[in-house]
């Protein structure tokens, strides 16, 4: 009974995280016009009955700053769009509309000035870092697995012998997944929509990467999961702009982060970049401070690889090698990926990197309860004598071995070099 009352738990927190506190969350069509202002919540032993799992018991309070919010956006020429609480950062979070002709930037400098106010910035937007995409086929119903770069590469195999990711709860903070795919069918612990008001939404990226990360270990057919038995949670804070464009927002990465931090998930994945933004760098450090280990994809076109990879505490991935030394490279050139619809595709990116490296985290959580893999100065790397482009990747074999020294990489290795391909 054990594992059912703790889902059922984790179900229960989930959805009541962060009960909106104003209207639905606003559809993302522009939100070139908005301001994120942050008004702080009374220190957790002022309120009776505190609940930071998310569940919102202090309605008085919350109707208090609800006035406060209102009467600030009233003395400003500002619209109250939507509002959602931030307990795992002592905040609740509103979103204000700028009029059309008014400056944003000094509205925002008005706002932050305001005593009342923690602080306030304008909504940034993210984009997804995938560089191309090339279907498989209608309906492949065969196995990719011979195909996936961390078969070979990582000896995936000889990994899922030792651990398969089972109990470990892995945040996939991206654009919608379908569940149903043959791929993924049961492995979706909790989803949840915050970019809109659909239930479900089944998306290109986010399907993609929650199957490198956790798809079902069937070898007859598609693709097997770096970690087939972690708890896969799909936190769907982007959006399909395009075919070829997939966006996120400050406000609908905050909602999804402050839910993986309530459902206390161990591994936390972002394969997407935007400029710096001090709500989600709150937000990261607060997950971070509570043991979870949060991975970045690195934009190769941005400063620093774009945020949030350049964050302190965030494993930063490239699908390049030679990017620096602070940041793993993994295999990121036409991996198989599952796609909606029962489809496939080849998908090429960081995004993709880093989904493999978030998956490899939670086989090693399986395994110990704080991997010392949280730096990246723990992985261990191919050297440069390495055959078949393996140079400067990570080597997941050798890294995991560090927490189960039974598993014997170079045995496997030889063997694998006797087998002509």
């Amino acid at each position: 009974m054990k594992p059912l009352l703790a889902r059922l738990a984790l179900l229960l927190a989930l959805a009541f995280a962060g009960v909106a506190v104003a209207d639905e969350a606003p559809a993302p069509a522009d939100a070139s016009r908005e301001i994120l202002v942050m008004l702080r919540l009374p220190p957790p032993h002022y309120r009776s009955g505190a609940n930071y799992g998310g569940a919102y018991a202090d309605s008085a309070g919350s109707a208090a700053r609800r006035r406060i919010a209102d009467g600030i956006a009233h003395e400003q020429g500002l619209t109250v769009l939507s509002a959602w609480p931030m307990p795992a950062i002592g905040v609740d979070c509103y979103v204000l509309r700028v009029p059309a002709g008014a400056d944003l930037d000094e509205a925002v400098r008005r706002l932050s000035a305001d005593g009342r106010i923690e602080w306030a910035q304008p909504v940034h937007r993210f984009h997804a870092l995938d560089a191309s995409v090339k279907p498989v086929g209608a309906a492949a119903r065969v196995s990719l697995y011979s195909l996936q770069p961390s078969a070979r590469l990582w000896q995936l195999d000889d990994l899922h012998k030792v651990s398969t990711g089972r109990g470990v709860r892995v945040a996939v903070i991206d654009s919608g997944v379908d569940a149903a795919h043959p791929d993924l069918a049961g492995r979706i612990e909790f989803e949840r929509n915050f970019v809109d008001a659909r239930a479900q939404v089944a998306e290109a990226h986010g399907t993609a990467v929650a199957g490198i990360i956790g798809a079902r270990a069937d070898r007859g057919m598609g693709v097997v999961g770096i970690a087939p038995q972690a708890q896969l949670l799909a936190l769907r804070a982007c959006w399909e702009e395009s075919a070829a464009v997939t966006l996120c927002s400050s406000f609908t990465l905050a909602q999804a982060l402050q839910a993986a931090i309530v459902a206390d998930a161990q591994v936390i994945n972002l394969s997407l970049s935007g400029p710096d933004d001090r709500l989600l760098a709150r937000l990261l450090d607060a997950a971070i401070a509570r043991g979870a280990i949060v991975v970045g994809a690195v934009d190769a076109q941005a400063p620093g690889g774009g945020f949030p990879a350049s964050h302190a505490g965030v494993l930063a991935v490239s699908d390049r090698v030679g990017v620096g030394a602070s940041v793993l490279s993994a295999p990121g050139d036409d991996v198989p990926a599952p796609a909606p619809g029962a489809r496939w595709n080849f998908v090429s990116g960081s995004s993709f990197a880093a989904a493999q490296v978030a998956g490899m985290l939670a086989l090693a959580r399986a395994v110990t309860r704080e991997p010392a893999m949280r730096q990246s100065s723990a992985w261990v790397r191919f050297p440069a004598d390495s055959p078949d482009g393996a140079a400067g990747y990570v080597d997941a074999c050798a890294t995991l071995r560090h927490s189960v020294p039974a598993l014997d990489c170079l045995s496997s290795r030889e063997e694998a070099a006797r087998v002509p391909r």
